[in-house]
């Protein structure tokens, strides 16, 4: 077991092990008080009985569908109602159990409910694991732009089991990669080279790298939190691939997982770094080798340019109509830049396609 201290004005751990045998110590030292468990249908299917030794503290469990879809408003205010006729208080403990859509959906119930009830994130991806249960973002989508409200609200606890990384699906286990991969090129060069050189046995889902891969993302990102909690400055690195990752998850209405588009997204926009002799074309073939072994997309087919590039105006991450990009300058190192306009992304993208050709 490894416990990773976050240090924030309200500082919390993040416990990463391989089992769930220490939850009743934590729960203990968190005083949890009564449970809400808010899941969804595959988690729940799996895991039905992840908490029955704490079954006598579970007063209600909410299940979701699982995806994108479920991020609306309107899933939020059914939970409001479920929380209210289960007589949940502020002493309460809200469990989100599931990946990053879980994860959103109970962050924002739990910084909203009563102006603020007891959160702990149990994440059941290694998408989750590595990358959204920390750091205290959450949100919803709305009219098809994704994370548009939201809140920064940060856990009593997060509680990483990685065996549960062994029962996902493949399509969701690549899905995670892709943020990890992302961490390696933008923020630690020996992480990106343990990924190259242990790739098979990740593949495999071996425990110890699993382990070591989602232990070295959380350090990192507990580190940028640290020293920018409300995402005004240096946090913008952890958006590298996203900002057109995020443009190409609204342009195909979500039917492509956030770790596809983000796949996508280092690539265009390391694209873009290589055009401006940023990155060698080396460090760009690595990026793409990477990505083709655990078979994460590294393009796509876009039909109305046009579109997308009014997708991409409209990120919330711009700042005074410029968009806000990261681009990698070497392996473990990138910039957060306001000097791409939409029309070069576009371009760029039309021109790494034909490239394919």
């Amino acid at each position: 077991m490894k416990e990773i201290k976050i240090n924030l004005k309200n500082p919390y751990s993040v416990i990463v092990t391989s089992t769930n045998s220490h939850l009743n110590f934590w729960f203990e030292q968190k005083k949890v008080g009564q449970l809400f468990i808010i899941t969804d249908q595959n988690v729940d299917s799996i895991y039905a009985d992840y908490f029955r030794s704490f079954e006598q503290k579970i007063i209600g469990k909410y299940i979701i569908k699982p995806g994108e879809d479920s991020k609306r408003i309107e899933i939020i205010l059914d939970i409001y109602r479920a929380l209210l006729k289960n007589n949940v208080d502020r002493r309460c403990t809200l469990i989100a159990f599931g990946g990053g859509v879980v994860g959103d959906i109970a962050g924002f119930v739990a910084s909203t409910y009563k102006r603020g009830t007891n959160l702990v994130y149990i994440p059941t991806t290694i998408i989750s694991q590595t990358d959204s249960s920390v750091g205290g973002k959450n949100g919803f989508n709305l009219d098809g732009i994704k994370n548009i409200i939201g809140t920064f609200y940060q856990p009593n606890l997060v509680y990483i089991d990685v065996n549960l990384i062994k029962t996902l699906d493949y399509r969701n286990f690549k899905n995670g990669m892709a943020e990890v991969i992302k961490y390696g090129l933008s923020l630690d060069e020996n992480l990106f080279r343990f990924i190259e050189e242990n790739k098979r046995a990740i593949k495999e889902r071996e425990i110890d790298k699993l382990k070591y891969i989602v232990s070295e993302c959380v350090k990192l990102k507990a580190g940028i939190v640290e020293r920018d909690e409300l995402d005004l400055g240096e946090r913008h690195i952890l958006n590298f691939g996203h900002t057109i990752g995020h443009s190409v998850e609204t342009m195909f209405d979500f039917n492509i997982l956030h770790g596809e588009a983000v796949a996508i997204g280092m690539v265009y926009e390391s694209y873009i770094a290589l055009k401006r002799k940023l990155i060698s074309e080396d460090i760009f073939d690595r990026l793409i080798k990477i990505l083709e072994y655990f078979e994460l997309p590294t393009n796509i087919n876009i039909d109305n340019y046009k579109r997308f590039k009014d997708i991409i105006c409209k990120d919330k991450k711009n700042v005074d109509n410029n968009i806000k990009i990261v681009l990698p300058q070497g392996i473990g190192r990138a910039i957060i830049t306001t000097d791409v306009k939409a029309d070069t992304i576009v371009q760029n993208i039309q021109e790494y396609n034909r490239r394919l050709l």
